[in-house]
């Protein structure tokens, strides 16, 4: 069939010049591309095409908060917590969310990326105390504020108050 469709094709260009044929065949593709469409539409089963599943529009951090049904007490603390972890000023790592998830009970495997990790994060968060909330925030902005290494360094010198200013000689 290719052999003859290509003869058939060198033939009509020679007749009437590559542009007509373009054109023709443009115009061909044209008409039948709804018709193709129609019958493909009817062809197709609903059960004999893989379902798909539609995105669902990712949720604002406040938004996950509300869905964790939180009391009021604790609310204000928790969307504080989401919001700053939303802006990277917390936890801005996935292996430190990892971390912190791993040792609340959360499997660290099913934690693929910090967005999705954050309804784990306020689902554990909820069961805190408002005081525990608000020394893990202050704790976590100053970890981020600070660095790894200044924490190590303030680990062994001591907080940066206490630290005596050298001596000039």
């Amino acid at each position: 069939m290719t052999a003859t469709l290509n003869r058939q094709v060198r033939s009509l260009v020679t007749r009437y010049g590559r542009e007509q044929v373009l054109k023709a065949l443009a115009k061909a593709e044209a008409l039948e591309a709804p018709q193709r469409t129609v019958a493909g539409a009817a062809r197709a089963h609903p059960k004999s095409t893989p379902a798909r599943r539609a995105k669902r529009p990712r949720k604002s951090p406040l938004e996950v908060v509300a869905a964790a049904r939180v009391g009021l007490d604790v609310r204000p603390v928790l969307e504080r917590i989401a919001v700053a972890y939303e802006d990277r000023q917390i936890l801005p790592e996935l292996c430190g969310v990892r971390k912190f998830l791993a040792k609340e009970g959360v499997d660290p495997d099913r934690v693929r990326s910090r967005v999705d990790a954050l309804r784990n994060l306020i689902r554990v968060l909820a069961t805190r105390r408002r005081e525990e909330l608000e020394e893990l925030f202050e704790g976590w902005r100053k970890h981020v504020e600070v660095g790894d290494l200044g924490l190590i360094a303030e680990a062994i010198l001591g907080p940066p108050e206490t630290v005596a200013p050298t001596s000039e000689r």
